[in-house]
């Protein structure tokens, strides 16, 4: 795969301009090396969504580059890690994050492969351990952490309270836990919208990814691996509920 040289940037924040300016700002170094497209939710669609993974597929669909990264709205971002996380997916991971999904890359040719974010999880929540586990069983390597900053203080008027309990159940329903496994039993959604906005396979960009065993699981933000991340308000990594299962496809 060649070097990336241009890439495009979505900023999550759907509610204030001044958190949408500041990432701007900080994230607008990459200028100088790159290309850099702005596809920011506060200019497409500044409301909620019915899901996370709805606004995550806009982003990567209607971006005009092969690669994205995605940054939350309370995600403290700098330009070392918005490098790192170009420099990780030139480099054979084919998703790479810096506070998990919150603050991630990866390219168009990822959801060519494995589908699309399931929109199926209503409001917001289990979409990013979904898609770890997909990850899993598609075995791909891909780079796990929450060596960003996250500011708590505050959450957007546009995100819905107990989004985790309302899509729960359907990742109780997709996902098994059998032994020594754990088994994909409902299959992907297909989402027509998304494919013919997508473009063209990218072979050069799978053909270099690593398999899953390569993989960087749990650093925290000393750089270290971590069950957890020990952070507050963090939680675990979402590998860390796999509790080493392999992930099969059907039981």
């Amino acid at each position: 795969m060649e070097k990336i040289t241009e890439i495009t940037i979505s900023l999550h924040c759907g509610c204030d301009q001044k958190v949408v300016d500041n990432q701007m700002k900080i994230l607008s170094q990459l200028e100088d090396k790159y290309k850099v497209y702005w596809n920011n939710r506060i200019d497409r669609f500044p409301h909620a969504y019915p899901s996370y993974s709805e606004m995550l597929n806009e982003a990567i669909a209607t971006s005009p580059t092969e690669f994205v990264i995605m940054v939350n709205d309370r995600v403290l971002p700098t330009v070392h890690q918005a490098q790192k996380i170009i420099t990780l997916l030139e480099n054979g991971f084919a998703c790479a994050m810096q506070w998990n999904v919150g603050f991630m890359g990866l390219s168009k040719e990822l959801v060519r492969k494995i589908g699309w974010w399931d929109q199926r999880y209503t409001n917001g929540g289990w979409e990013d351990r979904d898609w770890v586990f997909r990850m899993v069983l598609e075995d791909l390597a891909f780079y796990e952490s929450q060596e960003s900053d996250y500011d708590f203080s505050w959450k957007s008027p546009l995100q819905v309270m107990d989004g985790c309990d309302a899509s729960e159940p359907h990742f109780v329903k997709k996902w098994k836990l059998i032994k020594d496994e754990v088994c994909r039993v409902v299959p992907e959604e297909q989402y027509s919208k998304w494919d013919e906005m997508v473009g063209e396979p990218r072979p050069d960009i799978s053909e270099s990814w690593k398999s899953n065993e390569f993989s960087v699981l749990g650093i925290n933000d000393q750089g270290q691996r971590a069950r957890g991340y020990e952070k507050p308000n963090s939680g675990p990594a979402n590998t860390a509920f796999l509790f080493n299962r392999k992930v099969v496809d059907k039981c």
